[in-house]
């Protein structure tokens, strides 16, 4: 974790811990978590990590079942699709007012983001390259200067963010592959072309899509 624990509550930090485990796949959908063994893992009582697991169970990342437990919850290809045609539909909003607003120092820190990707890609930098990612597309909404919207990409990274570490490795033969993808992307914002660059984000996350499709049953 990089945020200071210093400014969370003790059920913020470990539901940050515990979501961050289950976002890089390191909690595994299906696994199941016991309030004691989270409490004694992070050295805390039974009553933040009771806090934290409702708190993640609202936000969809784990099921409660009567009688058995807590368990990490998995992704249905509907589920998948939801997420990526919502996103579909709220990121080229973004990019229109990020274009608005767009000044070359904006240009510069994307594309230094890009190269970062790149080298990230190439050395097969998992972990790196989906960070670096998410900063590429948490930039573009912050410039979009839509604080309502920004609160929604927050929830839409966190879910995206879980399918990327689950699927990018499974579904791309070289991660560099990945990286590429956005070279379009920061072309268009260059040339300042709203269009282009919705067509360049979409084929983007259409690409993505249908190589997730192609498998019959996800995970």
């Amino acid at each position: 974790m990089t945020k200071s624990v210093k400014t969370y509550s003790l059920s913020d930090q470990v539901w940050n811990l515990l979501k961050d485990s289950i976002i890089k796949g390191e909690l595994k959908p299906g696994d199941r978590i016991l309030e004691l063994e989270v409490a004694k893992t992070y050295n805390v009582s039974q009553a933040p990590v009771r806090e934290a697991l409702s708190r993640l169970k609202k936000e969809g990342f784990v099921i409660h079942y009567p009688h058995k437990g807590t368990f990490v919850s998995n992704f249905s290809q509907k589920d998948i699709n939801e997420i990526y045609s919502f996103r579909e539909v709220v990121e080229p909003l973004a990019i229109k007012r990020a274009i608005q607003y767009i000044q070359d120092h904006d240009l510069v820190k994307l594309n230094g983001l890009y190269q970062q990707m790149l080298k990230a890609g190439e050395s097969n930098n998992l972990e790196e390259l989906n960070q670096i990612d998410i900063a590429f597309h948490t930039y573009i909404y912050k410039l979009a200067d839509h604080e309502f919207m920004y609160k929604v990409w927050e929830d839409l990274s966190s879910a995206s963010n879980r399918i990327w570490y689950l699927t990018n490795q499974i579904y791309f033969d070289k991660l560099d592959e990945v990286a590429k993808l956005h070279e379009p992307i920061l072309q268009a914002l260059y040339e300042r072309n709203v269009e282009k660059c919705v067509d360049a984000f979409k084929a983007h996350m259409q690409y993505v899509w249908e190589k997730i499709k192609k498998e019959e049953k996800f995970l």
